[in-house]
């Protein structure tokens, strides 16, 4: 214990020291403290209420929802806001929850979990509840299949046993599998009308129990729906938090739960946040968060800024929009939102991974397996597209149909404001990769303020 000792100081420390710098969001002092000790995560005291987020996609938003209802009501949580998903980041998560001597001095910790490394460390943080978002087919290089992925959660479940609950979509074929041998709760929907777009992106097309063709008596998006198997039993899991109506336009639904059926509000019109919704408020009611007190909490949250964010200026409004370069359910995902979202819009691509000519972007292959399909919509007027790798996104928008006049090419992105033009659309959208949210903003800002300045140089006409 001596050595985990020495690491929780001397980390502690680093984290203060940090502080004192204004540096708050910064999990080096969970590094060190690995580092020192390496099974840290483990002889670390919890707070009486451990929650972890994983899953392909969701995390972040369904994360901070958590983290927000329960510091409303008056409860010391610990939770990485700015991300900070592995295990550098759970020790630092961890350590804030602890005093000096590894007492628990606060309530809860909420984990956000790179779902890669699930196996090698919640085994040792030993979570209450391991609510799984998806499991979708994510980077190549990383993520690999998503069976792999699969394979690595379950395996975390099955080390766990009785001592975690695991929460999980009902309407996802493959997670919905997931913790055979422990509590499973289960969240799901109806058909509520998406009218999805057919899609190249297939994570999931036979039965894995007897290799038939999955169908569908409704689909929500991507692979995500009311499956079943013709030739076996596979099928959607009853739900016990039921969406029974969901109006986006006017971001309500209707859940139900033990025949008993609650209006909540929606943080936005996107069909893949009414899921982040639903699994928080089932997470919150497994919890035992009272429904109404969750409807009235809902009512005062909104899509996290790291996701989305709004400006107006002169009747045209201007959004930084994440957007997962390499995730090709999460990609695509998006532009059918785009080409759904009935404005007239322009499109600023900021995809890239790696924004840097001598560091190209991790692969290529995503944009092929991507639905660029979606985005030869008429309602999408141009698609500005900026960095080393334009050449690459042209040739694909190309490919899947979207006319040449409607793309704008620009390698150096500090140019793309003045492409950026405001006649016969209603908004603009800048689609960045989510590593890179202060670009995003800086180049919303540029869009703006370019703007702001040709209405000055009218005015003095």
């Amino acid at each position: 214990m001596l050595r985990f000792y020495f690491a929780l100081w001397v980390s502690k420390l680093a984290m203060w020291v940090l502080k004192l710098r204004g540096s708050t969001e910064d999990d080096r002092p969970g590094l060190l403290a690995n580092k020192i000790c390496p099974d840290f995560l483990a002889k670390i005291a919890k707070p009486p209420l451990v929650i972890t987020v994983t899953g392909t996609n969701g995390k972040s938003t369904t994360t901070a929802l958590l983290n927000n209802k329960l510091v409303a009501e008056g409860k010391k949580v610990s939770f990485n806001e700015w991300g900070a998903n592995m295990n550098a980041g759970y020790a630092v998560n961890l350590m804030r929850c602890v005093n000096i001597f590894n007492k628990p001095v606060y309530d809860v910790s909420i984990l956000e979990a790179d779902e890669r490394l699930l196996d090698t460390t919640m085994g040792m943080i030993k979570p209450n509840y391991i609510l799984v978002t998806n499991i979708c087919k994510d980077s190549l290089r990383r993520n690999g299949h998503p069976e792999f992925i699969f394979d690595i959660i379950n395996r975390t479940f099955e080390e766990l046993g009785d001592h975690t609950t695991a929460i999980l979509n009902a309407n996802d074929p493959i997670s919905s599998q997931l913790a055979p041998h422990s509590r499973r709760v289960y969240y799901g929907m109806t058909d509520i009308g998406a009218n999805p777009f057919e899609n190249r992106v297939k994570d999931i097309a036979v039965c894995p129990k007897c290799g038939s063709l999955i169908k569908y008596h409704y689909r929500i998006y991507r692979h995500i729906g009311d499956f079943y198997c013709p030739d076996c039993d596979f099928k959607t899991p009853q739900a016990k938090y039921y969406v029974s109506a969901c109006d986006l336009k006017n971001r309500k639904m209707t859940i139900v739960e033990d025949g008993e059926a609650t209006e909540y509000p929606l943080i936005s019109d996107a069909v893949y946040n009414v899921y982040n919704v639903l699994s928080c408020i089932a997470v919150l009611r497994e919890l035992g968060e009272p429904k109404q007190e969750i409807a009235d909490f809902m009512k005062t949250q909104q899509v996290t800024k790291i996701r989305e964010t709004c400006v107006e200026y002169n009747g045209i409004k201007y959004y930084t929009y994440g957007t997962k370069s390499q995730n090709v359910s999460a990609a695509s995902t998006v532009f059918e939102y785009m080409a759904k979202e009935p404005s007239d819009k322009d499109l600023v691509f900021l995809l890239d991974e790696m924004q840097d000519v001598n560091h190209p972007t991790e692969t290529l292959t995503w944009l092929y397996e991507t639905d660029y399909e979606f985005l030869n919509s008429p309602n999408i007027k141009r698609i500005i597209v900026g960095g080393h790798m334009f050449l690459n996104h042209k040739l694909r928008l190309l490919l899947a149909g979207v006319p040449e006049d409607r793309i704008v090419c620009i390698e150096n992105e500090a140019d793309i404001p003045k492409y950026v033009e405001r006649t016969g659309i209603q908004k603009v959208y800048v689609l960045f990769e989510i590593d890179f949210v202060s670009k995003a903003f800086h180049m919303r800002d540029a869009i703006v303020e370019k703007c702001k300045e040709e209405d000055k140089k009218n005015e003095k006409r």
